[in-house]
């Protein structure tokens, strides 16, 4: 089992998190949006989904074929996109990008291919776009 997810789920945020009508004054809008518009109590908020995440992550330590790749950026659905699965501009951890640590924990090059972000704001190589608001195209992709 390989877990790919980024500790900062775009979706997650705005959809469980954070739904509009948790928030109905609005005053999360501009965070969801953009996790750089989020102010400090907000990101404390974000910090503590990532922390019940990676607590709960931690069953997996003693799974010897098991990896995962969970980094800080603000997204979503990061295989599906070339972009953010192996590219100049991936997001990266130990210097490598998602498509490579998934590679080497599939062909056994890595033992314990298990890497996990830093907090927000930590990791320069998370693509500086947002990302889209609408992933309902990603609902439909066929796998063949």
């Amino acid at each position: 089992m390989f877990i790919l997810n980024p500790s900062y789920d775009s979706w997650q945020i705005r959809n469980v998190l954070v739904p509009d009508s948790s928030a109905p004054d609005k005053s999360w809008l501009s965070c969801k949006e953009n996790i750089r518009n989020c102010n400090s109590t907000q990101v404390e908020v974000l910090d503590g989904l990532r922390n019940k995440m990676v607590n709960d992550l931690k069953v997996v330590e003693d799974k010897e074929d098991w990896g995962m790749f969970i980094d800080s950026c603000f997204t979503h659905c990061q295989s599906l996109s070339g972009v953010s699965w192996h590219s100049p501009t991936s997001p990266r951890l130990e210097n490598k990008t998602i498509a490579e640590a998934v590679g080497d924990w599939h062909s056994g090059r890595s033992q314990g291919a298990k890497e996990i972000d830093c907090k927000y704001q930590c990791n320069p190589t998370c693509n500086s776009l947002p990302p889209p608001r609408d992933v309902t195209a990603f609902n439909r992709v066929e796998i063949y």
